[in-house]
């Protein structure tokens, strides 16, 4: 699981037009069986020692910083990069998926009706939505969840660890009523097929693949074609074609009004 955007409530400054990564907050990433785990991040090495790169970081790689510095250079060597990158990304065993939240609907929906920000807080929202829809994925494989993140700061980190208990403990927490057509998982089914949570380092290739995916998932929200993300949809690879539940897949939450706009392009 990474991260994509601002975690915090935004101010009334962000609007609909605004900058992907201040319009939505996700977590999110990847979906990957147990057995699958060590091949694919043999894989991810054997591609950074391709291509002489410490690891892989969306964000450098379509800046071009550092070792990613001939992407901007070396017309040939670039797609060269990127045809091996899709080899390597758009892999069946790899499944998409994300809790993304827009920022500013999450504002007004929610900012009058709870001034002191008890309830609710953005990062727990993508987090429990997140959780509890690959959990279902896993129960209808007969399997049960682990729960890897990549470390962002002590306090973040210390969250995430509470949301994960309070899972177990006492369930998710939206509006009965409200949820009640999504079939929302009890207490008592989160602590049978949950199993740890605990954080890694940028070094994790899983979390390195969770980087390139969560980003394309989000950032298709600001309304602009998205080659990433429309090879995710072509190859099936959302959570979405994985669960017999229609209503088990990526979620993009608080997008009403003008915020979802994107959802028709």
């Amino acid at each position: 699981m990474d991260d994509f955007g601002t975690r915090t409530i935004c101010k009334g400054a962000t609007n609909a037009s605004s900058p992907a990564h201040e319009l939505s907050f996700a977590l999110g990433g990847v979906i990957v069986a147990f057995e699958d785990v060590e091949e694919l991040s043999e894989n991810l090495k054997a591609f950074c020692n391709k291509w002489d790169v410490p690891s892989l970081h969306g964000n450098k790689i379509r800046s071009g910083k550092g070792k990613f510095g001939f992407l901007k250079k070396d017309e040939e060597k670039k797609k060269a990069f990127f045809v091996d990158l899709d080899n390597l990304v758009l892999d069946d065993r790899l499944i998409a998926h994300a809790c993304v939240v827009c920022r500013p609907g999450y504002r007004d929906r929610y900012l009058n009706k709870y001034p002191d920000g008890t309830r609710w807080d953005m990062s727990k929202t993508a987090f429990d939505i997140s959780v509890e829809r690959a959990a279902k994925l896993a129960m209808q494989d007969g399997r049960s969840l682990d729960v890897v993140y990549e470390r962002t700061g002590a306090k973040e980190d210390r969250l995430l660890e509470r949301y994960f208990e309070d899972l177990k403990n006492t369930g998710l927490g939206f509006c009965t009523q409200n949820s009640g057509s999504y079939g929302p998982l009890s207490s008592e089914q989160f602590t049978k097929h949950l199993n740890v949570i605990w954080p890694d380092g940028k070094g994790n290739p899983l979390l390195q693949l969770a980087d390139l995916i969560v980003h394309p998932v989000s950032h298709v929200t600001c309304g602009k074609q998205n080659r990433a993300y429309n090879q995710l949809v072509e190859r099936r690879m959302l959570l979405d074609f994985k669960h017999e539940d229609e209503t088990v897949g990526v979620k993009y939450s608080c997008y009403d009004g003008e915020y979802g706009n994107w959802k028709d392009l």
